[in-house]
């Protein structure tokens, strides 16, 4: 084998390793973050391919350097349409696979820098409106306190908003996570990045997660449970966010106050926003 095609298998398998183990086992738990690694190599490796006629016999560290990876992020932009935003977020994921590799072997260790040097792109804030108070609101009154659904979507709603949590944050929760009988409730919940922060609950959060737990889980909870987990699954197989995305969606039309678009955007990616408004309206002191 020539010296070229070592080089090509090595870098071929040092895809595949920073894809099926590295990633999942050293960098996240995150399944969205793996899949954005595996988009944008996949993008990367179709950009050498189509653009520039090298298939993955061809690859060779010249593949990552600036130049390349400048003119790639051109190819994304022109070609397949994709905004600044996206754009950033994929070159992101390639300097992370950059870095594995160039500590992979020495020969690499210039391509680190190489790639810390393309500048992101140029982005613009979009201005993302908060809800109404009425919405706000109305969105809190809609889960049926009568059944066992309700309490569970009332108490989801009400740590999620009385926090400020994204909503993975919250869905990652476990029973030995909490602390509801302190004088200042709290939970330690895993943010991004797999950093343990802690989220002070307010009063009437503790509240509902004390009536919750017990509904749920009952007076001796496992403490490796999630709190709010899948009914196919159990205690020990968490919610999934796409679960929670339809019940908002369901309160949402219900509550008549606005559309479901803005309502899943805000909840989706403005917790912090929300949160804001709800302090602001004392939505969540006077009636919650």
């Amino acid at each position: 084998m020539s010296k070229s095609n070592q080089e090509a298998v090595a870098i071929a398998k040092y895809i595949s390793s920073f894809l099926c183990d590295y990633a999942p086992l050293q960098l996240t738990n995150s399944e969205n973050t793996i899949h954005s690694y595996e988009v944008a190599l996949t993008l990367y490796i179709g950009y050498l391919e189509d653009s520039r006629g090298i298939g993955t016999s061809g690859f060779s560290k010249r593949c990552f350097e600036q130049a390349m990876i400048e003119d790639w992020l051109e190819w994304l932009s022109l070609e397949r349409g994709c905004s600044p935003e996206t754009c950033n977020n994929r070159l992101s994921s390639l300097r992370t696979f950059i870095k594995y590799l160039a500590s992979r072997e020495a020969k690499y260790l210039y391509l680190k820098s190489e790639a810390d040097n393309v500048p992101l792109r140029k982005t613009t804030k979009k201005k993302v409106n908060g809800l109404t108070r009425n919405a706000v609101a109305a969105i809190l009154t809609e889960p049926d306190q009568r059944t066992k659904t309700g309490v569970r979507d009332l108490t989801f709603l009400t740590v999620l908003y009385g926090t400020a949590a994204r909503i993975d944050e919250v869905l990652s929760m476990k029973i030995g996570s909490l602390r509801l009988d302190f004088a200042k409730p709290y939970a330690n919940v895993v943010g991004k990045g797999d950093k343990v922060r802690t989220l002070y609950l307010p009063p009437r959060a503790a509240a509902h997660l004390k009536q919750y737990i017990c509904i749920f889980h009952g007076r001796n909870p496992d403490t490796d449970a999630y709190v709010f987990y899948s009914r196919n699954i159990g205690p020990n197989g968490k919610m999934s966010q796409a679960a929670i995305r339809k019940m908002l969606k369901k309160y949402a039309v219900t509550a008549g106050h606005m559309q479901f678009a803005q309502t899943e955007k805000v909840a989706k990616y403005n917790q912090h926003l929300l949160h804001v408004k709800l302090l602001n309206c004392h939505v969540y002191s006077k009636r919650y």
